[in-house]
Order: structure tokens, then C-alpha cells, then sequence
């Protein structure tokens, strides 16, 4: 826990100028930027911090962005480790390794996820933020040119009123549906992870990445409380895979790590795990950065796979620029305001298309098990025979969940296109955006719509 008190009621609680649901990287950063401008913000976060969180390799470049936010002393005392490097064995089972000592930054670091969000909240609290820990917003909606909403916390209920509303519920985009945004969904990966303690004299402190015939394996050291080290360590797979081959359990968790050799090793001396935990992992963005008095920020905004290794630098690069265009608003000068957040919104969609671009060319790199379901859908491997009859099923969930690296191909086309058993050839020839959008998006999405049932093969 963070060891401060939750806010304590006066009269105008009631009225902030910003709203910022979620209390994590990115949610604190834009919060603690404006208000050592001087707004009135209040951030609510679901939990009190004190549970573990999943962890993550902070890179060297980081450090500046924890200048900026003046909390890098604070941070640099908080028993963090040093991390060293990166070290991969993609493609092949040979072992690379890239130093960050010789970059231009220096050493990155291993967080502890629970003090690193912590020690963020506290920083905004600081600067004059309100943090709601234990709290969650209920009845929302849009009133006037503001919003209002119901604070639920552990010691009741109260009235809030927001000119802006700033979503950084993280992977769960939890704001969407309220703010009439898209969730754009590219796959179903999940982690399935385990802390594991790191023997005595532990040197390795890479992380260390390492694909396996159904997934890859992500292992990294963390500081533990009483000052020791821990291997985190999860096996990134994608949902229905987890299920087909049984991977929660510990047993089956243990046979796939066997087939990761170089991460076996490096865990050879912990005790096995007992419980594997999982936690979503996927790759999606809102349509949409922002609209009429709210602004996504962080994974909330977009989320990537883990393979980045980048969502933490890009909570709090995300939460600094929001907080800068948010500023211009409430000091009223909507020209600049509105030019920021278009701005915003531009960074946005360039900077996915860029990262999907990149996912791409990183998956196509290991092409060792080429009958696997997991690799095979992450390199547009073209599976669908084009002589089957596909037909509509009721089942809505794939289309609704549709990957954004197959827009702006819609996929109600293709389930309404086989209402009536057709052809799969067929579909794709007759398909009335075919010459602006190409054979190969189309085929890949009745793909992607027979994975998740909405289409079926007729037999016969």
C-alpha cells in the first residue's frame, strides 16, 4: 500500500477539470502534469496498489521522461534493478545479446510494477492531485459541456463533475462503450506467468526472450521486497491455444518451458511453479484518440504485444502530451487545444501502423514451426482453400473484434456475403471493394472470421 491516506471531503470535491480514470503509468503522468499547472484533477483507481503487478523491463531511454516529471530521484531510490541488456534466441536457438551499456542511456531497469505505479500516484498527490484509491466511476454521462458521474468508495458514494474525462483504464479499454469509440482488436494473446526465486548469486540480469513452437517466453529478474530477486517468467501464447493444450496448468505450463532450452536453464535452479497466472496480452487500439471532452491515453489508447517492450516509455510519453493539450483547453484557447489533440490523433494512427508494420517483419522472422497455429496466424499464411463453401453462423464475437491490421476491409461484407453457402473463391471475386483493397486482406479475413466461428465450412 502506499502508506497515504485517501482524500479527505470538502465542500467543491465534487468539481475537478479533469477526470482521469485509471492510476496507472499513463493515468498519473497526464494527471501530475496538470496539475502542477494548476487543475483540478482527481484520478480513481481501482485498486489500493497493493497487490503484485506484472512487470516490466523499463529501457534506458526512460530516464528522461522521468526528469521531466521531476520524480526521477524518488524513482532511482525505490530499490529498482539495473537491467543490463536484452538477449534473444528468435529465429534460431543461438543466443543474441544487445548491451545497453554501450547506448546512449545507459542502463534501463527491472521495476517492481507495484512501487513504480505507487510512487506515481504519490508524485500527482504531490503536485496537488487527488488519487481515489479503492474506487471505481459509475453512471457516467456527457452533461452540457462536461460530465458527470457517481464515485463509488470504500467509504460511500459522491456526485463528480468533470469538464474533460481522460481514459487510462489500460488493456481493458474500459471507457469505449461511454465515449462511442471503436475497440479495433488485432489478436488474442495472453501471458501465463510465474515468479519464481532466483538462486543466490543470480548473475543473468537480461531479459530474455525466446520463441517456442506455440508462443514465446518472456523472463526478466524483479527486485522482491525483502531485497532479494525474482524470475518473472510467462509464456505468451494466444487464448484458445492456452485452452486447446491445457497451459494453466502447471504441469503442461512446465512441458512447453522444456522446449524453451535457453529459459529452462536460466530457471534450472528456482522450484518449479505451482500456479500459473494469465493476464491479457493482446494488440488493439480505439478508432478514435479522442471526441467531445474526453482523451484516451496509454494502453487505453493503443496497447502492443510485450515483444515491444515499450508500453511503460509510452504511458508516459502518452500521458505528458495529453496533458499538454488538455492544459490549452482549460486555459481556454481552443484553437491550440484542438490542434493538439489532431495532433494527438495523428501520432496516433502513424505510430500503429508503424508498430504493426514492425510486429510483422519480427513475427516473419521465426518461421521454425510452420504448421503452428500461433505463428501461422502472425504471418499471413494463407490457409484458406479457396474451393470450400462458407456460410454465416451466429456466432457475432469475430467480426466485433475485428484486427486493425485488416481494416479498412469490413468484415459484415463477408458475413453477409455468405448468408447463402458460397464459394470461398467466389466471395473474394465478387467482393465490391476488391481492386482497392486486394485479394490477399480479403482472403485473411474469412480467415480470421472461420477462427472465431462466424463463418463455417458446409460439408458436402
Amino acid at each position: 500500500m502506499s502508506g497515504l491516506p485517501d482524500p479527505r471531503p470538502s465542500a467543491d470535491d465534487d468539481r475537478v477539470d479533469v477526470l482521469v480514470l485509471g492510476g496507472g503509468p499513463a493515468g498519473c503522468a497526464t494527471a501530475l502534469c496538470l496539475a502542477r499547472q494548476g487543475h483540478r484533477v482527481a484520478v480513481v483507481e481501482r485498486t489500493r496498489y497493493e497487490a503484485p503487478r506484472v512487470g516490466e523491463t523499463l529501457s534506458p531511454g526512460a530516464g528522461r521522461l522521468l526528469d521531466h516529471l521531476g520524480v526521477r530521484e524518488a524513482f532511482e531510490s525505490a530499490g529498482h534493478l539495473p537491467a543490463y541488456g536484452l538477449a534473444g534466441c528468435w529465429g534460431s536457438a543461438r543466443r543474441e545479446e544487445r548491451d545497453f551499456l554501450f547506448g546512449p542511456h545507459g542502463l534501463g531497469w527491472h521495476l517492481d510494477r507495484r512501487r513504480f505505479d505507487a510512487g506515481l500516484a504519490e508524485a500527482a498527490e504531490r503536485v496537488g492531485a487527488t488519487v481515489w484509491r479503492g474506487s471505481r466511476i459509475d453512471h457516467l454521462r456527457r452533461d452540457g459541456t462536461g460530465w458527470r458521474a457517481m464515485l463509488r468508495t470504500p467509504g460511500g458514494d459522491r456526485p463528480l463533475q468533470a469538464r474533460f474525462m481522460v481514459d487510462a483504464t489500460g488493456r481493458a479499454q474500459a471507457m469505449a462503450r461511454h465515449f462511442d469509440a471503436r475497440r479495433m482488436l488485432v489478436d488474442r494473446l495472453v501471458a501465463l506467468h510465474a515468479t519464481l526465486p532466483a538462486p543466490a548469486g543470480e548473475t543473468d540480469s537480461f531479459t530474455l526472450v525466446e520463441s517456442a513452437a506455440d508462443g514465446w517466453f518472456y523472463s526478466t529478474r524483479l527486485p522482491a521486497p525483502a531485497g532479494e530477486a525474482l524470475w518473472w517468467v510467462a509464456l505468451m501464447t494466444d487464448a484458445d491455444v492456452m485452452r486447446r493444450d491445457a497451459l494453466r496448468d502447471a504441469s503442461a505450463w512446465g512441458t512447453a518451458l522444456r522446449h524453451a532450452p535457453e529459459t529452462a536453464q536460466r530457471l534450472a535452479g528456482s522450484t518449479p511453479p505451482t500456479r500459473i497466472r494469465v493476464v491479457t496480452a493482446h494488440s488493439a487500439r480505439l478508432d478514435r484518440l479522442h471526441g467531445p471532452g474526453w482523451v484516451a491515453v496509454g494502453d487505453a489508447a493503443a496497447c502492443h504485444d510485450p515483444l515491444s517492450s515499450s508500453g511503460i516509455t509510452r504511458a508516459l510519453d502518452g500521458g505528458i502530451r495529453t496533458a499538454a493539450a488538455l492544459h490549452a483547453a482549460l486555459e481556454d484557447r481552443p484553437a491550440e487545444a484542438a490542434a493538439a489533440l489532431d495532433a494527438l490523433a495523428r501520432r496516433h494512427e502513424d505510430d500503429y501502423a508503424h508498430y504493426l508494420a514492425t510486429r510483422a517483419r519480427y513475427y516473419a522472422m521465426e518461421q521454425r514451426w510452420p504448421d503452428s497455429t500461433f505463428w501461422r496466424r502472425r504471418q499471413h499464411a494463407v490457409l484458406l482453400d479457396p474451393a470450400c463453401r462458407l456460410v454465416a453462423t451466429d456466432h457475432a464475437g469475430a467480426a466485433e473484434n475485428w484486427p486493425a491490421d485488416l481494416a479498412p476491409l469490413d468484415p459484415r461484407s463477408l458475413v453477409e456475403a455468405c448468408r447463402e453457402p458460397r464459394v470461398a473463391a467466389e466471395v473474394v471475386a465478387a467482393h465490391r471493394r476488391r481492386e482497392e483493397l486486394g485479394d490477399l486482406r480479403i482472403i485473411l479475413g474469412l480467415q480470421w472470421l472461420l477462427q472465431g466461428n462466424a463463418l463455417a465450412v458446409q460439408a458436402g
